[in-house]
Parts: structure tokens; C-alpha cells; sequence
């Protein structure tokens, strides 16, 4: 008997909070709605009868509800600042290219387009795959044509916006793709 309740409240638990507003308020309203009215909908017996579960259900529903709700909030506004974090490092990172980081990024911005072919064992690519500039797109590849890299809108955004962190000491553009003859 004893497990069996505490299932119940685990499951009550894990209610969406849409759901446990929508208890809240319908408990709200048998507690705090005036007799007469609860009386045409006959329910006024219930809610008399019952006060004490329906005061501890409209408790306990609203207390989760705002705390899933400042959860909420919380993970929103984290994410934002993690947001701005992440575009401040990678506009840091673009600031201080390489010749070789810059040869891929050229690519992009020379081809007008928001994909490479490159290797993933080349550490070139892999730090700014790591400095979140760049990120492997596709898992159909392999070793010796290179796998799909696509530039990161953030990126994207920060070059178009600034093409001379790309100026060099060349001019080329690297990608990995290889040229078919067949």
C-alpha cells in the first residue's frame, strides 16, 4: 500500500507543468470560489468535504509549477549568456587566425557557400572544429575524400561582416575535396 502511494506521487512528480497548473487551478477554484457558485456546478459538498486535500493539492501543484517555471526561466537566461560566451570566443578566435585557418575559411567565403569537404585528421580542421567555428556536418565520409564541414552561423555572421580577418600572407582557399576524372 505504502509503495503503491509512493509510485503514485513519483508519477505525479513527473507531470508536465501545463498539467499541474491545470490542477492548481481547478483545486484553486473549489477552495476559493463562493459556495453559490460551486453549488450550480454541484461540486460545493466535494469541496467542503474534501478542503483539506484540495488546500494541499493546490499547494503542492502551484509550489512545482513555479519552481518548474523559475527552471525554466533560469535555463533560458544560462543559455543566452552561454550564448554570448560562445560568440565572443569565437569572434576572439577569428581575430587571431592562422595562414592555415585561414586558408579554409576562404574557401567558404570565397565559394559564397556554407560547405567544405575537409579531413578530419588534419589539425587545422580539428581546431576549428574545437573552437567552434566550423563542425562536421555529415558522418558519410572517409580518410582520403574528407568529410562534410559546414561553417557555424556565428562564424558565418562574424566573417561577412569583417572579411579582413581572412587577409594573409596568400590568397588561396583550401578544401579537401578531391577532383573525379571519371
Amino acid at each position: 500500500m505504502l509503495a503503491e502511494l509512493a509510485k503514485s506521487a513519483l508519477e505525479f512528480l513527473k507531470l508536465a507543468p501545463r498539467y499541474l497548473i491545470s490542477v492548481a487551478l481547478i483545486a484553486g477554484v473549489l477552495l476559493f470560489f463562493p459556495s453559490a457558485w460551486l453549488a450550480h456546478i454541484g461540486v460545493d459538498n466535494f469541496a467542503v468535504a474534501n478542503r483539506q486535500w484540495l488546500g494541499l493539492t493546490f499547494l503542492v501543484c502551484a509550489s512545482l509549477w513555479c519552481v518548474s517555471a523559475v527552471a525554466s526561466c533560469w535555463d533560458w537566461v544560462a543559455g543566452k549568456f552561454f550564448q554570448r560566451r560562445v560568440r565572443q570566443h569565437i569572434a576572439h578566435k577569428l581575430s587571431s587566425l592562422t595562414e592555415g585557418e585561414k586558408q579554409i575559411l576562404r574557401y567558404y567565403f570565397a565559394k559564397d557557400t556554407r560547405a567544405n569537404t575537409l579531413k578530419i585528421d588534419d589539425g587545422v580542421v580539428q581546431g576549428l572544429v574545437a573552437n567552434r567555428i566550423i563542425y562536421r556536418s555529415a558522418s558519410m565520409g572517409n580518410i582520403l575524400d574528407g568529410f562534410a564541414h559546414n561553417i557555424t552561423d556565428v562564424a558565418w555572421d562574424y566573417i561577412c561582416a569583417n572579411p579582413e580577418v581572412l587577409l594573409g600572407t596568400t590568397n588561396t582557399y583550401r578544401t579537401d575535396k578531391r577532383e573525379r576524372g571519371w
